[in-house]
Order: structure tokens, then sequence, then C-alpha cells
């Protein structure tokens, strides 16, 4: 059940950011300001999900972890969320809310590209690295499930 949560948190966060993302650019090349400011706004709302998400997904993978510390794919997991984290409260948060910030009062200026280009870069950062985690998650799972196969068809013939 624990590894359930953990994967759906963690596809939701994935697919949030993605969302976040994907809203920003297409709003920035096809939008007017009024769109960009909707769209803003909605981040800065869906935030509210994003952040217990992420929260959820590192207690599950810590929890989950705890046999495993020393396999190196759950250190390379461990590293990248950690990188994610800290670049999800350092950066995006503060940017999303900025932007927001400066699209509700109509500053759609030099200072708004600037804090825009960091918040796609930013962006794009957790985007690979949440992927290479679920890419990582799925492979860990198969491992787990044919390791147990082998435990069940060991314990069956005693």
């Amino acid at each position: 059940m624990k590894s359930r949560v953990h994967a759906v948190a963690g596809v939701l966060a994935l697919t949030l950011i993605s969302s976040f993302f994907t809203a920003s650019v297409v709003v920035e090349v096809f939008g007017d300001h009024d769109a960009v400011k909707a769209v803003k706004t909605v981040i800065v709302f869906a935030l509210l999900g994003l952040v217990p998400c992420m929260a959820i997904t590192g207690g599950t993978g810590r929890s989950l972890s705890a046999r495993r510390l020393r396999a190196p794919l759950v250190r390379r997991k461990q590293r990248r969320i950690a990188v994610a984290a800290a670049i999800g409260l350092l950066v995006l948060v503060p940017c999303a809310v900025t932007l927001q910030a400066m699209a509700a009062d109509g500053q759609f200026g030099t200072g708004f590209a600037l804090i825009q280009a960091v918040e796609l870069i930013g962006g794009a950062v957790n985007i690979t690295l949440l992927s290479l985690n679920v890419r990582d998650g799925r492979l860990l799972t198969a491992a787990s499930r044919r390791s147990g196969d082998h435990a069940a068809s060991v314990s069956a013939r005693r």
C-alpha cells in the first residue's frame, strides 16, 4: 500500500510540475496578459496540492528505502529528490508567487521575463529529475517483485 501511495504522489507531483511548465510556455507564446495572469494565479493555488504531494513522495520514499539504503539506485533517487525539493522550495515557489504578484500588477517587463526564464529552467530540471526517479522507481519495483517471486518459489518448494 505504501508503495502505491508513493507512486501516485510522485506521478501526481510530476504531472503538476509538467502542467505548470506547459501552461506557462503556452500562455507566454499564445496568450495575452490576462491569460498569463490567470495561469500564474492557478499555479500559485495549485502549489497547495503540489507541496503535499512532494512531501508524501519524500516521506514514503524514505520509509520504503529504509531496508535498501546502500543500493546505488536508491541513493541516486534520494539525491535527486533532495535536489528537486531544494529547487522547488528555493526557486520555483518564490518564482511562482513573484510572477503571480507581478502579473496581477500588470508588470510584464524585463524583470518578469527573467524570473519566468529562471522558473522555466528550474521546472525543466525538476521534470527531468522526477522523471528519472519514476524510471528508477519502476526498476526498483520490478527488482523487488522478481526477488519476491523468487522467495515465494523457494518457500513453496519447502
